[in-house]
């Protein structure tokens, strides 16, 4: 009976850890790392197209919407960049949490920021499609 009970349990767990390792996991990391590429492309009308109708912004001078998002991004001249390790945890099968670390070059508003920050992004599926509902980052330390 207890081999019957452990070999239940080793199989849910295989089942979970399948369903939870799925495609999603890379088609959000190209997704996340194609966000910085657009911006750095400046392809503004494809960079919203990434983002939730109700997406939230957190930074060290304010929340910001999706209107302040696009407001704000537009001032970034994003010269290069590269994204650190990027860690996916599903929140449940609709919902992703991705953190990650970045090293870029580039001015905004005019000024220099390049540097290293910290990033996460919550993503979340939206019919057949991968959103991204929240975004914070801070400089590195």
């Amino acid at each position: 009976m207890k081999k019957l009970i452990t070999f239940a349990l080793i199989t849910l767990f295989a089942t979970s850890v399948a369903v939870f390792a799925s495609p999603d996991k890379d088609a959000l990391v190209t997704a996340e790392k194609n966000a910085w590429q657009t911006i750095k492309d400046k392809k503004w009308d494809d960079f919203k197209k990434l983002f939730s109708a109700d997406f939230r912004g957190v930074y060290s001078d304010g929340i910001n919407k999706l209107d302040k998002e696009m407001t704000d991004v537009k001032t970034l001249d994003l010269k290069s960049y590269t994204l650190g390790d990027i860690d996916v945890v599903f929140i449940d099968k609709d919902a992703a949490l991705l953190t990650y670390s970045v090293t870029f070059a580039g001015t905004e508003g005019g000024k220099d920021a390049s540097g290293k920050m910290n990033a996460a992004s919550v993503w979340k599926k939206e019919g057949n499609d991968w959103h991204i509902a929240f975004h914070t980052d801070m400089k590195a330390e």
